[in-house]
């Protein structure tokens, strides 16, 4: 395998694992998908502890769900800081992509908000912007002696937290899988990819699920509400007990199970 640098330097190797991001050139080369941008814009910011209002000063992670919107706030740096992440759907034709955020385009997608979460809007000095975008999920992201990792292999918007956990998990299964097939490589990957495509796709299609709950409006905002209204926080666990209870020492088993089906 020939991997060429954008200066023009050239490597050689046995094989290529692209874990170089969202917009992943080694993906470019294999799959050639498209990416889908979701229209969900989200901004960020870090705010000293003393800016905070007092009574938003908690130490747990927090959101505040509206129609089209949300907002979460939590310590950082051992109540330090706090970080400020807003989200809301996007009234312009979005391109994937980081930029310099705007106060008035926050404040513009909040007006109808409570004024209790609405006043964190005021206290940031700068933001930065991102335009999201995922793709959709496919059966199959190794060929031959190249694979991908991470985002590269199953870009995720934000609403579950897990583009970081999925990408360590990635790299996990894949060095079992290595082990698994005594360095055989495109064995290995595909034994990796074949392990890793169900659970990764089933989180990205989740993510946008939970998008879609959060930012509720109408009638459906009055089922979601209906729906979570008394569940006690063990069945919340139980509903996500197969997002945190994936255990490394079981990476390689649905993999082979399928394969012996």
């Amino acid at each position: 395998m020939t991997a060429i640098t954008r200066d023009g330097r050239r490597f050689e190797a046995d094989a290529v694992v692209g874990c170089d991001g969202v917009k992943s050139v080694v993906r470019a080369r294999l799959i050639g998908d498209a990416p889908r941008v979701s229209g969900h814009v989200v901004y960020r910011a870090v705010v000293p502890t003393e800016d905070m209002p007092e009574d938003l000063r908690w130490n747990a992670p927090v959101v505040w769900a509206g129609p089209d919107c949300h907002l979460v706030h939590y310590p950082l740096r051992h109540g330090e800081q706090y970080n400020l992440v807003v989200t809301f759907h996007s009234r312009e034709q979005e391109t994937w992509g980081v930029t310099e955020g705007s106060k008035e385009e926050v404040l513009s997608y909040f007006e109808g908000v409570h004024a209790r979460p609405r006043q964190l809007l005021d206290r940031p000095t700068s933001w930065r912007r991102w335009s999201t975008a995922d793709r959709d999920p496919i059966a199959n992201w190794s060929e031959g002696s190249a694979t991908l990792l991470g985002d590269a292999a199953h870009p995720m918007m934000q609403y579950l937290a897990q583009g970081a956990c999925m990408a360590i998990e990635d790299a996990l299964t894949l060095g079992e899988a290595v082990k698994a097939c005594d360095f055989d490589l495109p064995a290995a990957f595909a034994l990796y990819s074949s392990a890793r495509v169900p659970r990764t796709a089933r989180v990205v299609l989740s993510v946008r699920e939970m998008g879609r709950l959060y930012h509720a409006k109408g009638v459906e905002r009055l089922v979601r509400n209906s729906l979570w209204q008394g569940r006690t926080p063990e069945r919340f666990y139980d509903a996500v007990e197969w997002l945190y209870a994936w255990n490394p020492e079981h990476c390689l088993a649905d993999a082979r199970q399928l394969a012996e089906a």
